[in-house]
């Protein structure tokens, strides 16, 4: 991996895509941490595939985007082009699908900062693949409507959505359609699996801090297949990165959650 710091390309970069928009005193990329945070991750078989996607996402969700640039040139430091294409698309995808939840000023850095990879490297160690149209489609409507029906069953959430649909109608509109629909059921059937978009989405949120939707959130990626082991180490791992960033958050309790939607699922 190239050193940033001393890459005169990377250091003029960073400095003026990347890292901009952070607090003075903020910490330097520590490519030990993040390894090591990664590694945790992927000794569970199920996370292996995509543990650097949920590093991306915990990243995001501290307000530290400016680290996935420098983490995703450091874990494909000895790829080959194809290897890194594949890292770059499941990174990007991860960023795609969390962006409304986090909002596109947070997730920005972490574009620009693996754009600069790719300016360096060659744009052979990306993807470009479309996945999607130009336009949302009624079939996007469709497909958002049914998977956050998947998603959030037995969550218990419905009363707090019917009420959202009627006094929010447009901004509900758009998080089922575009969120649900246009990106994430799309990521789903060329990227992810269900239940590896969801984790990906959780893990923004819990390092988002945003208590009651992690505990949804949390029951909801249980319910759709996801092991109390898997999320459990996907927990401690964002709350070490919440640590590291000076942002720390307190972790769900992931086995009584377990416990309430099996109880949900039982009685629907």
């Amino acid at each position: 991996m190239t050193d940033w710091a001393k890459d005169e390309f990377m250091s003029q970069w960073d400095q003026k895509y990347v890292s901009t928009n952070l607090k003075s005193g903020a910490r330097a990329y520590d490519k030990d941490f993040f390894l090591s945070v990664n590694s945790d991750l992927a000794t569970q078989p199920e996370l292996h595939p995509y543990s650097y996607a949920l590093v991306a996402a915990a990243c995001c969700g501290v307000g530290r985007a400016d680290i996935v640039g420098q983490f995703f040139d450091h874990i494909t430091a000895d790829s080959s082009p194809s290897e890194s294409e594949e890292v770059f698309l499941r990174l990007r995808e991860a960023i795609t699908i969390i962006f409304p939840y986090l909002g596109m000023p947070t997730c920005v850095p972490a574009c620009y900062g693996m754009i600069g990879v790719v300016q360096r490297k060659g744009k052979q160690f990306a993807s470009t693949k479309v996945l999607r149209k130009e336009t949302v489609s009624e079939d996007d409507a469709r497909k958002g409507k049914d998977l956050r029906a998947k998603i959030y069953k037995g969550v218990g959430n419905s009363e707090i959505f019917d009420l959202m649909s009627v006094y929010f109608t447009d901004l509900f509109t758009c998080s089922t359609v575009v969120t649900w629909g246009y990106l994430i059921s799309k990521a789903n059937e060329e990227v992810f699996k269900p239940e590896q978009s969801h984790l990906i989405v959780a893990t923004s949120i819990m390092a988002l801090g945003a208590t009651r939707q992690t505990k949804s959130h949390v029951k909801a990626t249980l319910g759709i297949g996801n092991t109390v082991k898997c999320v459990q180490t996907v927990v401690e791992a964002v709350c070490k990165i919440a640590e590291w960033a000076d942002r720390p958050t307190t972790p769900v309790d992931v086995k009584e959650l377990a416990l309430q939607i099996e109880a949900a699922l039982k009685s629907q």
